[in-house]
């Protein structure tokens, strides 16, 4: 029985994207705007960033299984023969592992645990909390929702952005202080950006069965290469935000650690081309894109934090 218990537990945690790194996606964005608004204020709630980060993976968790249950309906993850770490969905539906309608009950779970958790921030810290989200929560469920479908309509990519960058961030630094510093504002949109260019280039290799089902994303739209240029432009948007942020103030001048991330950006995106020639390079490009928002985010979460107390 408990070996059972232990696969359906498995299967759970794999339809809410759990190793595909889904914790850690909103982890970044909230422990930002939770270290931005440390460096403003000087002080640190811990208990107020812990409820904030499990009503973000309550909402994350429900919206990624209210898009593996959609995807599924509209036929584009049953008909995706190609098979990546990071795109293709969960499989558990396809693979029998899960019945397609557990799926949607389990995200509206999902979602109505978060409630009372966010309830109890707006009470600790105001009622800007629930415009937050009311944002997230409305676009992720929007997101593949029928008959809305806002990632079959060529708004998905602005849509990841602005929830896993300045949206999350804000609440973090909202939850922690009662405000949201310009800082967690400026990170947060160079963390947006990042966030559009993987949910970008995991679209290329979802190519064929995208286009099949009339999923009109910006690579269905505009065709792979050019989806490549835009997934470099979205990197490059991070960079360009993070160093005009740097040079007029926006961000303390202790963040500026986490200008390697330049060097990384010009490496990954050198030759984007040759990305399309196999599904390989793509996975490392995909991959690779995962690391450098990773390594930005310790960076500059690093240096907000080094920045607290200093005037």
């Amino acid at each position: 029985m408990s070996s059972g218990f232990g696969r359906t537990v498995h299967t759970w945690l794999r339809a809410m994207g759990l190793y595909r790194g889904f914790l850690v996606v909103s982890l970044i964005p909230v422990s930002t705007g939770a270290a931005a608004a440390y460096a403003a204020v000087g002080e640190f709630r811990f208990g107020m960033f812990g409820l904030a980060l499990l009503a973000a993976w309550c909402f994350h968790a429900g919206a990624n299984l209210l898009n593996d249950y959609y995807d599924h309906v509209s036929g584009t993850d049953d008909i995706n023969t190609v098979r990546t770490p990071f795109s293709g969905g969960t499989r558990v539906i396809q693979e029998g592992l899960l019945p397609a309608g557990s799926l949607r009950t389990g995200g509206w779970i999902a979602y109505a645990l978060g409630v009372p958790i966010l309830l109890y921030l707006t009470t600790a810290s105001g009622p800007f909390v629930l415009v937050l989200a009311a944002v997230g929560g409305l676009s992720g469920v929007m997101y593949t929702w029928r008959p809305v479908w806002l990632c079959y309509r060529g708004v998905g990519e602005i849509l990841i952005g602005l929830n896993f960058g300045p949206v999350l961030a804000a609440f973090g630094a909202y939850t922690q202080a009662g405000h949201v510093p310009q800082s967690a504002l400026v990170a947060g949109v160079a963390l947006g950006f990042f966030a559009a260019a993987i949910i970008t280039i995991n679209e290329v290799p979802d190519l064929e069965a995208d286009r099949a089902v009339g999923k009109k994303n910006l690579v269905v739209r505009f065709g792979p290469k050019t989806g490549l240029a835009i997934w470099s432009a979205f990197l490059w948007g991070a960079v360009a935000v993070f160093l005009v942020g740097v040079y007029f103030g926006a961000l303390p001048p202790r963040t500026f650690i986490a200008a390697p991330i330049v060097l990384g950006i010009v490496a990954l995106t050198r030759r984007r081309e040759t990305r399309l020639e196999n599904l390989d390079a793509l996975v490392a490009a995909c991959r690779l894109t995962i690391l450098s928002m990773t390594g930005f985010w310790i960076l500059l979460a690093t240096g907000f934090v080094l920045s607290a107390g200093v005037s």
